[in-house]
């Protein structure tokens, strides 16, 4: 009995620890996304604080500035997810401005005319 409360024990202690942070993805010129997930019992917020880092890491490597131009989040269980699309910007780009985010629409209706 003390054995299987011991595994138990083991590996909820393991499941709470699983997430994990995808590596950093070129997707065209200074324009790169990373994705992160973290098990529900850790919360979406680790999730976030993990991609953002990683964001911003990358940047501070390449010697250059974060500029976040998407987010998104999501929920599979047991695994909340955020994943972040961004550039990273020499300081005296005239690209990096202060961002000005806004919710994207969770239903878009496209009205098509022929």
């Amino acid at each position: 009995m003390k054995a299987r409360i011991v595994i138990l024990t083991t590996l909820s202690a393991a499941l709470v620890a699983c997430g994990s942070t995808g590596g950093v993805m070129k997707l065209g010129p200074d324009t790169y996304t990373v994705s992160a997930s973290k098990h529900y019992t850790s919360g979406g917020a680790v999730a976030k604080t993990n991609a953002l880092e990683s964001a911003n890491n990358h940047c501070i490597q390449l010697g250059k500035e974060l500029l976040v131009t998407n987010t998104s989040n999501g929920y599979e269980a047991p695994f909340y997810t955020y994943s972040v699309t961004f550039n990273c910007l020499n300081k005296n780009d005239p690209q990096l401005t202060r961002p000005i985010y806004k919710k994207s629409p969770d239903v878009l209706i496209e009205n098509v005319t022929k």
